[in-house]
């Protein structure tokens, strides 16, 4: 399960410093940002963003927003529903 903290936690893994955030946080993602978060999903989470999924992830505008996205990437059963559910 991926939850809204560790997707704020990959975000400051990515170089974005957010300080104090809630869902409605607003994000913008640089190019240098979302190579590095698409790459730490996948390291630290085995999640790999398709291509045709890139566009919508990077246009994210909040961290809920992000949140969302990322886990419509999950495979079924991966405790996605659980997970929407608790952010």
């Amino acid at each position: 399960m991926i939850t809204e903290t560790e997707v704020v936690r990959l975000l400051e893994d990515s170089g974005l410093s957010l300080g104090e955030w809630d869902s409605g946080t607003e994000l913008v993602l640089d190019s240098l940002a979302f190579t590095w978060l698409v790459h730490l999903l996948d390291e630290r989470h085995g999640v790999v963003v398709p291509e045709e999924e890139e566009e919508r992830l990077g246009a994210s505008d909040s961290v809920g927003a992000l949140h969302r996205n990322v886990l419509r990437l999950l495979p079924a059963g991966s405790g996605r529903e659980e997970a929407g559910r608790a952010s």
